[in-house]
């Protein structure tokens, strides 16, 4: 039997998409399944998204750092909700270059080089370049106090380098801090561009360039705000040696401290990894108490709300396509309300029989995948 005839798929017949537009108004699952942890909509928290805002807000009015913890269990939206502010951070600040969003997902070996390292490379050698750049049209008194501004000794020779370098020649000085910022081992190269000795191998000695960079930037008025959002921070705990645990935690401590002002900081984390947290390194606690706690469904009427809101989405989307220009959207149920309480009941008592409280956001969506998927395959034969 060939695939069309497994799919049952005449010749000639209309595409699948027109079909499912024709009869649901849609032109794929609006469910996500639960290997799909991105690329879905939204549904808003009136507590959580009150508190991400307050924070934004206080962070745009005074440029105090912020540091949100979003705490809940696996699958209740952490990362949902992290996606949906990158994209609305990026956004917002789309016609300021001045602010910078950057989505991290940690290694599942616990090392903190990495999170420095892409800051760098985020702010990239065109900062670097706007900076020489910056430097050089101030007299040699104010570019000097601006410099002096920078703690560490190396960091103050890069920046002279690249305010003394010629216009034609900045680019090529940039590439090659950007090189040293990032931890590439010294070479001669970076100690004839830049003038230094000493290469930035330690965590603590990138997190203090990183601090330098970003304190002269402000000076300079080329930056007003990093947004660091670190996701999976549990996947640390993974580690089978305390100690790079500790370190890993001891580093986000030392950013924080690093940068009282211009860094929001969002982590995204289960509530057992923060408390075991805590333990290991109970400095850190004092940092991360301005928490957001997502939870799972926990009656009908809020899975009903969210099974609403991701069709109303996914027939959103249909309808802006230019595919279905042509087509007439139905209007037919994909999964009736009766149905729907019914898999929220069943996923319910199966959550109770675990001794788990409520069902999960990933879990009740995933169940409404598989039920939009039957009606998809009763309805195109």
């Amino acid at each position: 039997m060939s695939l069309r005839d497994k799919l049952q798929r005449p010749r000639g017949g209309s595409s699948p998409a027109k079909k499912l537009y024709e009869t649901f108004g849609v032109l794929e699952n609006p469910f996500p399944a639960s290997g799909q942890p991105t690329g879905h909509p939204r549904l808003d928290s009136s507590n959580a998204d009150e508190s991400v805002v307050s924070a934004i807000r206080k962070f745009e009015r005074d440029n105090s750092t912020q540091v949100l913890v979003i705490e809940g269990t696996q699958g209740v939206g952490k990362t949902n909700l992290l996606n949906y502010y990158q994209e609305q951070l990026q956004e917002l600040y789309q016609e300021d270059k001045t602010f910078y969003v950057i989505r991290y997902y940690p290694d599942p070996e616990p090392t903190f080089d990495a999170i420095v390292r892409r800051v760098f490379q985020e702010l990239g050698e065109s900062h670097l370049i706007a900076i020489g750049a910056k430097l050089y049209e101030l007299d040699d008194a104010d570019a000097d106090r601006t410099i002096e501004m920078a703690r560490g000794h190396e960091i103050r020779l890069a920046l002279r380098k690249l305010r003394n370098a010629a216009e034609s020649d900045r680019a090529s000085v940039a590439s090659v801090a950007m090189e040293w910022l990032t931890g590439l081992r010294l070479l001669n190269r970076h100690r004839d561009a830049l003038g230094v000795n000493f290469r930035l191998d330690t965590v603590e000695s990138k997190t203090q360039a990183l601090r330098d960079i970003v304190f002269v930037s402000e000076q300079l008025g080329l930056l007003k705000g990093i947004f660091l959002l670190l996701d999976e921070l549990e996947k640390q705990d993974y580690s089978l040696s305390k100690t790079p645990v500790l370190r890993y935690l001891s580093a986000i401590r030392a950013l924080i401290d690093a940068l009282p002002k211009r860094l929001f900081l969002m982590l995204a984390l289960t509530g057992e990894a923060r408390r075991r947290y805590f333990g290991m390194l109970p400095a850190i606690a004092s940092r991360l108490q301005n928490r957001i706690t997502l939870t799972s469904l926990q009656s009908t009427d809020e899975g009903i709300a969210l099974a609403e809101f991701y069709v109303q989405q996914a027939q959103e989307r249909a309808n802006a396509s230019p595919t279905t220009s042509k087509w007439t959207a139905g209007q037919a149920q994909i999964i009736a309300p009766s149905k729907i309480k019914s898999i929220f009941t069943n996923a319910i008592r199966e959550s109770a029989d675990r001794a788990v409280e409520g069902v999960t956001h990933r879990d009740f969506l995933n169940r409404l995948h598989n039920a939009a998927e039957q009606a998809f395959s009763e309805t195109i034969k």
